[in-house]
């Protein structure tokens, strides 16, 4: 991710973030149906505490932001916890660990969103992924997009960020219609 610059700038993309501590998963979407770009956003320093991790990602994510100047933000926030058996290694801290990840990528856009005229659309992760498996999510994405990669995309961030995304944009015009 680092020094990534792009040629696509698109004042009317909706960027589309599934932030945590360890990585976010991006989206660079025009449509429900056109991704422009998506990825991972995975720090440089993976081992290191998380505060030091979390720096590395929205780090990473300013660059995101100045490269495609979105005219929208999507960030999924977290409605559930984490799992205790999922990250062991946190010591029963996992949603704290989790939401600091998030909160700092919500600071982060909240700064950029202050010197542009952007805007911040929080969404909450049941109204969007109504209890499917995140697998599922995957699988959902990789059919519906072709240059998306399972295998590259191993915690299923980028399809959540995408997936998300397709979520919001039916919405959107789903109401724009009444």
């Amino acid at each position: 991710m680092k020094n990534r610059k792009s040629s696509i700038v698109n004042r009317q993309s909706v960027l589309s973030l599934d932030p945590s501590s360890t990585a976010v998963g991006w989206a660079v979407m025009a449509s429900a149906t056109a991704i422009v770009e998506g990825g991972l956003i995975t720090p440089e320093r993976r081992a290191a505490p998380y505060i030091e991790r979390v720096f590395d990602i929205v780090t990473d994510l300013d660059l995101l932001l100045d490269s495609f100047e979105p005219a929208t933000i999507l960030i999924e926030i977290p409605t559930g916890k984490v799992h205790r058996r999922k990250r062991p290694y946190t010591h029963g801290m996992g949603l704290s660990v989790y939401g600091f990840g998030v909160g700092a990528v919500w600071l982060q856009c909240h700064q950029w969103c202050r010197r542009r005229p952007s805007q911040i659309i929080p969404i909450f992760a049941n109204d969007w992924t109504r209890g499917v498996a995140k697998r599922d999510r995957q699988i959902a994405i990789a059919s519906m997009f072709d240059h998306y990669r399972i295998a590259d995309d191993p915690g299923g961030d980028a399809a959540d960020a995408i997936g998300m995304a397709v979520w919001w944009f039916r919405q959107r015009n789903l109401f724009a219609r009444r």
